[in-house]
């Protein structure tokens, strides 16, 4: 897709990772997608904004599970592994296979995503901790753990998040301007993707 139609199929897509939605309960990692699953559900957001298609993070996590990957043991006990092993280069292979989509380099830097979101055909998959999360609403939140989000457009000055941690209302295309997101990049030093179509 051409960004324009990219950003317009884009606007309405959102999935949560609880709040009801029929995967919350589905095992993954060492719990449930509601609680661990902010990769897995933020994957499925690149996915489809990038592909078109209509995947749900229930049918990612299937089409995942028949493919051999253990749900339970896609990140590292210590916590060191990316949230959920999503986005790692090691699953290229397989998201090439199943979703048409692969992870490349992504400097950890203001200038860096927006170059990025400036390009055709990609999206971002990122994480961050110890730092200010946003809602549509304009409060709050501090996450002590890791949290990934996908950032899929650029506009004027400001990054616009699907945040899965969130409900509709209160995570779809919440806004970033760039001094948010320099001190939300500053929370931790490393998981962040550019997410684009399989070459």
């Amino acid at each position: 897709m051409v960004r324009p139609e990219l950003e317009r199929h884009a606007e309405d897509l959102f999935f949560s990772q609880r709040n009801g939605e029929p995967w919350e309960h589905l095992p993954y990692w060492d719990a449930m997608i509601d609680y661990r699953a902010c990769g897995l559900v933020s994957m499925t957001h690149c996915i489809d904004v990038l592909t078109g298609k209509d995947l749900t993070p229930a049918d990612v996590y299937h089409m995942r599970a028949a493919y051999g990957v253990d749900q339970s043991r896609v990140a590292s006990k210590d916590g060191t592994g990316i949230c959920g092993g999503d986005a790692q280069f090691q699953f290229n292979e397989m998201n090439r296979k199943l979703f048409g989509v692969e992870s490349r380099p992504l400097e950890r830097t203001v200038a860096a995503l927006r170059e990025a979101l400036m390009q055709e055909d990609t999206v971002i998959w990122a994480s961050s901790r110890n730092t200010d999360f946003y809602s549509m609403d304009g409060s709050v939140r501090t996450s002590r753990n890791g949290h990934v989000m996908c950032f899929w457009k650029y506009e004027n000055g400001v990054f616009f998040a699907k945040d899965p941690g969130l409900t509709k209302e209160q995570g779809n295309n919440v806004p970033y301007d760039e001094e948010r997101m320099e001190k939300w990049l500053g929370g931790w030093t490393y998981q962040q993707f550019i997410i684009g179509l399989a070459k």
